[in-house]
């Protein structure tokens, strides 16, 4: 009789076991799955926000160039201007020579002038520094644009 109830014992024990085994890898398998789902969706939104950055980069990158490409155009504007103006004043007469290394110190004499009266040398620095001042300008314009547009891009972000 005993061996009968040791039998089925083991009978008993080998179900559980049997059972447990079958349990686990099922268990395991749908936790596998739950994992892969998780994984895939992370990979998915992931891949969408990358092509959402990936296509501001690009608008910001063209808004950049054709910031560029006018200050290009009104830098070459400026300089063709320039140019023509500094090639109108070489038609100016030179500064004369001094005779006195001693300046008149009340301003009149044949040293003061009118800007009509300027002589090439001194019109062609006040045009040089015109120049400088007017593509520093258009940088400086081109600067802000630029910033203004990042500035617009990252409140509309928030």
């Amino acid at each position: 009789m005993y061996w009968r109830i040791g039998i089925a014992f083991a009978v008993v024990v080998l179900a559980g076991i049997s059972g447990y085994t079958k349990g686990y890898q099922n268990g395991k398998g749908v936790v596998q799955q739950a994992w892969d789902k998780e994984k895939r969706e992370r990979a998915e939104e992931y891949a969408q926000s990358l092509q959402k950055a990936l296509q501001r980069q690009q608008e910001m990158q063209a808004s950049a160039d054709k910031l560029r490409q006018e200050k290009d155009r009104e830098t070459r504007d400026l300089v063709a201007r320039n140019t023509a103006l500094a090639n109108s004043l070489r038609n100016r007469p030179e500064r004369p020579t001094q005779t006195s290394a001693v300046s008149n110190p009340s301003g009149a004499g044949s040293s003061a002038c009118t800007a009509r009266e300027l002589y090439r040398e001194d019109s062609e620095v006040v045009v040089r520094i015109a120049r400088e001042a007017d593509e520093i300008r258009v940088a400086l314009k081109q600067c802000y644009a630029q910033y203004d547009q990042v500035r617009q891009s990252y409140e509309q972000r928030r």
